[in-house]
């Protein structure tokens, strides 16, 4: 992480050396633009590509081995990279300018790799106290944005933080650019370098290549390779397509394959279960019939010993039931010829007793017709008889209505008449009251002109 910025800080400014020619300020900031656009444009159409165009193990460890030789023997021979082949077989100035910046930063991160792991008594000896002091600055702050970046505290003091190590990294390589010398007494001290910035030392080796390649070749040429990249790029992914899919129908059969071993290995494994439920079960089932089999034998030679003596026994019951059935027969058959006969006598005096009652059966039914005909006889007359009665009441029944109806009759004018005398009776003796009463007041009356009648009350 401190490298890589350490690399970013270095890239932002560059010191003046007396190797590169003067550079202005606008042309400072150009070159600069243009480095970052030529990096930035190479990484994203080359790097994209480049874990697509995947090579097999043992041609990646061959790579990795040959990388690691390069930078050892790099790291012996010198420390400051110098490819001035590079930047003097370019025409352009402006190209030259961006290989010289490329190289900078290379010399910077090989300074910042090579710097001791921790400054001890020895750093102390090789250096001066103003180099120890930069790097001992430099190793804190890197210690310090390390730990605030593991334990994610608060972003302005890792800003501020970051910006004091940027400004630590430009100082301690402006150092150590001004003063060759020290640079020489790096190797000499132990330090490990990191695998981030090996791996970063190398990419930078391989930008700085391919902005080279790009910076010499023309237009038409680089079209074409671009064209070309495009095609292999094109058929890089169809291959990777394809593999996907196979290894995609792989798993799929693997699956499918595991699936079926595992379905196999649990049928297997019921299988046996099965089996040995049906051994424990048969075992079981023969010990418990055998169990059950010398049961059964002692319990039916029990029962056959108890069975023969009820035999015996029945013997000896039957011969004296025999016997004594002899003597009952004989009697029942004495029995039964005196019922025999018995009954031999009493059909006899049952057919002689049905012939009898069978003549007085038929006296009696002519009798019986006899009767019947008479009787018929007289129903006739008495429904006559009934007939005639049946009129006669009619008519006294109506005689018997009329009688009641005329003393109801007479009753009724009876009644009419004693009301009429009782209103005729009360009437008359009310007018005998009133001329009584008419009479008494006569002399106290004025007495009427002669000729005129007087005047009646009205009632």
């Amino acid at each position: 992480m401190a490298a890589t910025t350490n690399t970013t800080t270095a890239l932002s400014s560059f010191p003046k050396e007396p190797p590169l020619p003067p550079i202005g300020q606008s042309h400072f900031h150009r070159l600069n633009s243009l480095a970052a656009s030529t990096i930035k444009s190479t990484q994203q159409q080359i790097f994209p590509a480049l874990p697509q165009l995947s090579l097999a193990p043992e041609e990646q460890q061959q790579q990795q081995q040959q990388q690691q030789l390069q930078l050892s023997e790099h790291q012996q021979t010198s420390i400051i990279i110098e490819d001035v082949g590079l930047t003097g077989k370019l025409v352009n100035v402006e190209a030259q300018r961006v290989m010289s910046v490329l190289q900078e930063a290379q010399r910077k991160i090989a300074i910042i790799g090579l710097l001791p792991d921790e400054v001890d008594r020895r750093v102390s000896t090789v250096f001066g106290a103003e180099t120890v002091a930069l790097i001992g600055e430099y190793k804190i702050l890197e210690s310090k944005y390390k730990s605030l970046m593991e334990s994610k505290a608060a972003e302005h003091e890792i800003k501020e933080t970051a910006r004091q190590l940027r400004m630590s990294t430009r100082a301690l390589c402006r150092h150590f650019l001004q003063n060759s010398n020290l640079i020489s007494k790096l190797r000499f001290l132990k330090s490990t370098k990191s695998s981030l910035l090996q791996t970063f030392e190398s990419l930078l080796q391989e930008v700085k290549g391919l902005v080279y390649e790009r910076l010499k070749m023309s237009v038409e040429e680089e079209k074409a390779k671009q064209d070309q990249l495009s095609v292999i790029i094109a058929k890089e992914q169809k291959t990777s397509n394809d593999v996907r899919l196979l290894k995609e129908e792989l798993e799929k059969a693997k699956k499918e394959r595991n699936f079926e071993s595992m379905f196999i290995s649990w049928l297997v494994d019921e299988l046996r279960d099965i089996k040995q439920q049906a051994e424990d079960t048969t075992k079981r089932l023969e010990s418990r019939s055998k169990q059950k089999e010398d049961q059964e034998m002692l319990q039916a030679k029990d029962k056959e010993t108890s069975i023969k003596q009820d035999i015996e026994r029945c013997k000896e019951d039957l011969k004296e039931m025999i016997a004594k059935n002899r003597e009952e027969e004989a009697a029942l058959r004495k029995k039964k010829f005196k019922v025999e006969s018995e009954v031999e006598n009493w059909i006899h005096k049952y057919d002689q007793d049905m012939e009898e009652k069978q003549g007085e059966l038929e006296d009696i039914t002519a009798i019986y017709n006899e009767e019947k005909a008479q009787l018929d006889e007289l129903q006739e007359r008495y429904n006559d008889l009934q007939k005639e009665y049946e009129k006669i009441m009619d008519e006294r029944k109506k005689q018997q209505e009329n009688r009641i109806a005329e003393e109801k009759r007479l009753k009724h004018m009876h009644q009419c008449a004693t009301l009429i005398q009782a209103i005729f009776r009360g009437w008359k003796l009310r007018r005998e009251i009133q001329k009584k009463k008419a009479g008494g007041k006569g002399a106290s009356k004025k007495t009427t002109p002669k000729g005129e009648t007087p005047k009646k009350k009205k009632k």
